[in-house]
């Protein structure tokens, strides 16, 4: 397992009606973990007598139990706060992430990951809706496009991360697109991320994602993310891409219109001056998140090296 000594790992299940997907989820990673907590959140099935019947065969288990549904989100922070583990690792409890793939997320992590990501585009494709893969591909291009790192499945629940990390990792948002937000933000933030390619099996039971709602919300908290955690030095260079991206617009609306109502150019030369404004718009954005991410970078590499010294100095 690659696990240094003393090491522990904490593996957070949220579940909400998932009475049949997880006591399949919880018995498969009990050999990979220290421990595992299950988050009933105010679930109306048999959710959560199933998790105090596994709580009564496995001493590993803790549950935590919601009266109502505080959310997802609410839910996997009680995980992380209850965890004991170093390591925390989070799942989800339809069955779809197999377990085996805990022991790769710890060497990652041992290895100087900062967040491992089960990457399902590569293995598991075949089982995410078709419009859920659209979407997949758009949020994960955004999200390597602002944060200048190569990102397949910035949305994926399977996760991995350090307990003393979650303060800086975590973020706010209401529903599915935490993962989402916490991707870009450690991505923003300078850490290193990896992508681990995992066998994506088809859910037990109905999914709860809602394409519509939660797309726009990912999309907003990309954009929230990407203003909030950028330098101002990166956000000096990005200002003058609005105005170029305006004007380009401008210059093309004016030819659309004209080519409509007079079906010919009266300037002839907007559509070429339309292109080339939104190209030194386009530019500016890109030199802008580089500058942010190499800044970053940086004051992460130093960051590490004052914990290592620290860690030097007191052994």
């Amino acid at each position: 397992m690659n696990k240094k000594a003393g090491q522990k790992t904490s593996l957070i299940i949220p579940a909400y009606n998932e009475e049949a997907g997880l006591p399949k989820t919880v018995e498969e990673a009990l050999p990979f973990v220290s421990e595992i907590i299950i988050i009933d959140d105010g679930s109306k099935d048999n959710t959560y007598k199933n998790a105090l019947g596994l709580k009564s065969k496995y001493k590993k288990i803790k549950i935590i139990h919601h009266e109502k549904n505080l959310g997802k989100v609410a839910a996997l922070r009680e995980g992380v706060k209850r965890a004991s583990g170093d390591l925390i690792v989070f799942t989800d409890a339809d069955f779809t992430h197999p377990a085996e793939y805990i022991p790769l997320f710890i060497k990652e992590l041992n290895k100087g990951a900062d967040l491992a990501l089960g990457n399902r585009i590569t293995l598991g494709i075949k089982n995410i809706p078709i419009f859920n893969r659209f979407g997949n591909v758009l949020f994960s291009f955004l999200i390597s496009y602002i944060g200048c790192g190569k990102i397949e499945d910035g949305q994926t629940g399977y996760r991995a991360f350090r307990k003393k990390d979650f303060t800086s990792l975590d973020v706010w948002a209401q529903s599915l697109e935490y993962e989402t937000k916490m991707t870009v933000n450690a991505l923003k933030k300078g850490y290193k991320v990896v992508e681990i390619p995992i066998v994506y099996r088809p859910r037990i039971g109905k999914s709860k994602l809602h394409p519509i709602r939660d797309g726009y919300r990912m999309i907003k908290s990309i954009i929230s993310i990407a203003y909030r955690q950028t330098s101002l030095i990166a956000k000096f260079v990005i200002l003058p891409s609005f105005v170029f991206t305006i004007l380009g617009l401008t210059f093309g609306f004016i030819s659309l219109y004209e080519k409509i109502k007079y079906t010919k150019l009266l300037h002839e030369y907007y559509p070429l001056i339309s292109v080339f404004l939104l190209l030194i718009a386009i530019q500016l954005f890109s030199i802008g998140f580089i500058l942010d991410h190499f800044s970053h970078k940086l004051d992460r590499i130093l960051e590490k090296t004052k914990d290592n010294d620290k860690k030097t100095f007191q052994n």
